[in-house]
C-alpha cells in the first residue's frame, strides 16, 4: 500500500491556502514531498475565481465592506464562496498510477476517495449529473452549474472540484459545504435561487464536525484509493514557497487581474 502524508491545516486565508496548494504540488512534481492529500478551512471567507474566469463577476468594493477575501485558483470552474466548508486537496506527480489517461479519467479515480466518504456517512454520491437537476442553473457559479466530473447526491451537487497541472504534477481540490453562504449572490451579481442547494448538514442524518468529517474522508481515500495517509507537515521548502507564492502571486493584483 502506497503511503502519502496527510495534512489537516488550520483555517486560513484565501491566498495562504492557495499558495499552499500550489507549493504543495511542485514539490511533489519534483519528488521533494510524496502524494499529500490536504484538508483545510478559511478564515475569514473568501471568494474564489477559476484560473478562466474575469475579474469583474465580482463586485470587489462589496466584498470589502463585507470583508470577504478575492481570490484566483491556479485550476479552472466556476466561483466559489469558501465559508461554511471543508476544502480537500490532492497532489501527486503527472506519471502516478492515478492519474493516467487523461483529465477525464484521473478525475473518475481520484474522487473515488471522496465517493467512499460519503457513503460511510450514509449518502450515496453519483458523479453523473442528474437531467434535470433541480437548481437553477447559474453560469460562472460552481455550485450551481452542472458537470460531469464532480460528486452528486440525488440532484444535488455535493462536493465540487478543480484539476490543474502545476510545473507538470496534478493538483486537485474541492470543496465540500456543510451550508451555502447566500452572499455569493450579491458578490456575483447574480439572483438568488427559490432554494438553496442543501449542504452537507442537510443531507445527514447525524451532525458531524469538521474533524469527524476529516476522519471519515481521509479513509475513505485510504480504502478507495489504495493509499496509507500519514500525518505529516510542510517541508520547510514548501514553506518557503508558499511565502513567495502570496507574494508575488495569490495576493498580487496582476495575477487576480490576469481576466
Amino acid at each position: 500500500m502506497e503511503t502519502w502524508r496527510l495534512l489537516v491545516d488550520p483555517a486560513a486565508a484565501g491566498a495562504r491556502n492557495m499558495a499552499v496548494d500550489q507549493a504543495i504540488a511542485e514539490a511533489v512534481q519534483r519528488g521533494d514531498a510524496p502524494p499529500t492529500l490536504r484538508f483545510y478551512s478559511w478564515r475569514p471567507r473568501a471568494l474564489s475565481l477559476g484560473y478562466h474566469q474575469p475579474l469583474d463577476l465580482v463586485d470587489r468594493s462589496l466584498a470589502r465592506r463585507l470583508g470577504i477575501d478575492v481570490v484566483r485558483r491556479v485550476t479552472g470552474g466556476g466561483a466559489l464562496l469558501h465559508s461554511d466548508e471543508l476544502t480537500y486537496a490532492m497532489a501527486v506527480p503527472r506519471r502516478h498510477r492515478l492519474v493516467r489517461g487523461g483529465v477525464r479519467a484521473s478525475y473518475a479515480a481520484l474522487t473515488q476517495g471522496l465517493a467512499a466518504g460519503l457513503e460511510a456517512l450514509g449518502l450515496a454520491p453519483d458523479a453523473v449529473a442528474p437531467e434535470p437537476a433541480t437548481e437553477e442553473t447559474l453560469p460562472g457559479l460552481c455550485f450551481w452549474s452542472p458537470s460531469g466530473h464532480e460528486l452528486w447526491v440525488g440532484a444535488h451537487k455535493m462536493v465540487a472540484s478543480a484539476q490543474g497541472r502545476v510545473h507538470g504534477g496534478v493538483l486537485q481540490h474541492g470543496s465540500l459545504v456543510m451550508s451555502h453562504d447566500s452572499d455569493i449572490h450579491p458578490l456575483t451579481h447574480t439572483s438568488a435561487p427559490n432554494a438553496g442547494p442543501p449542504g452537507l448538514r442537510d443531507a445527514l442524518s447525524q451532525p458531524t464536525t469538521l474533524g469527524e468529517l476529516v476522519q471519515t474522508l481521509a479513509q475513505g481515500f485510504a480504502d478507495r484509493l489504495r493509499i496509507a495517509p500519514q500525518p505529516g507537515a510542510l517541508t520547510p521548502g514548501e514553506r518557503h514557497r508558499s511565502d513567495e507564492l502570496v507574494k508575488v502571486r495569490y495576493a498580487h493584483d496582476a495575477w487576480l487581474a490576469r481576466c
